[in-house]
């Protein structure tokens, strides 16, 4: 069995995600449940559950100010909320388990299932500790992207990214000083990412820029890029328009 602690302000909702996990997800028991940061805080700590079910807008402090007050974030963790687009994209873009409100039973069985798998391997739940480094202290929103260099866990600054560019089966983030990092995530999750969270745009099929670090670009039926640190790159014909107008903007 899993023990687990159910998160959520609203307690129509804890006895919801409790009947759907009684239901479909029998190894999971629920040791308890709490309806704000403070206690949930308190709670885990006492009890030390294996997995987290954690709603993320709750009056005070939110889910994220919740896991913002670990040290160490020894469980793993499940978000369940009513996430906009770009919290999604967040989640994904870092691994993460996530289910949406209206709970689909389908879709709890198979994150619990991974969760489960996770618990089972004993796997360090760094994904989740990463991710909360690379919010805003203020608006909970990515200012940040973690890459793995080394033995380490970089962060970097989504304002200071140059370039990303997809080189077989790995993308190239080019920072303004001239510093490279290698990541394994597909081109399609930075674009996805970096679009919502900051002034970028995909100008052809392997590359991504940010329009803030253009230095200058080419007049006529081709159109290069020059940006920062002598970086060159051609605009697609398709995505010519787009980057222009996106740049006198």
């Amino acid at each position: 069995m899993i023990s687990a602690i159910i998160i959520d302000d609203e307690v129509h909702n804890r006895n919801v995600l409790k009947t759907l996990l009684g239901r479909y997800c029998p190894m999971i028991n629920v040791i308890d449940e709490c309806g704000n940061a403070n206690d949930a805080f308190d709670k885990i700590k006492e009890l030390q559950p294996q997995l987290v079910f954690l709603d993320i807008k709750m009056p005070g402090k939110s889910g994220f100010d919740l896991l913002k007050m670990f040290t160490r974030i020894d469980f793993e963790v499940i978000f369940v909320s009513s996430f906009n687009e770009y919290a999604i994209t967040a989640f994904e873009f870092n691994a993460l388990g996530y289910i949406l409100k209206p709970i689909d039973y389908s879709k709890l069985i198979i994150t619990v299932d991974k969760a489960i798998f996770k618990i089972a391997a004993n796997e360090k739940n760094n994904s989740v500790f990463h991710f909360i480094k690379t919010l805003d202290d203020k608006s909970d929103v990515i200012d940040k992207i973690s890459v793995h260099h080394n033995d380490k866990v970089i962060l970097l600054n989504i304002n200071y990214i140059v370039s990303v560019e997809a080189k077989g089966g790995t993308c190239e983030i080019k920072l303004d000083d001239s510093r490279s990092y290698f990541s394994s995530k597909e081109l399609k999750l930075f674009e996805e990412i970096l679009e919502k969270a900051g002034n970028f745009i995909r100008i052809n099929k392997s590359v991504i820029v940010n329009i803030d670090h253009i230095v200058s670009y080419s007049k006529g039926d081709i159109c290069n890029l020059e940006l920062q640190n002598n970086v060159f790159y051609e605009v697609s014909r398709r995505k010519k328009s787009e980057v222009l107008n996106r740049m006198k903007i």
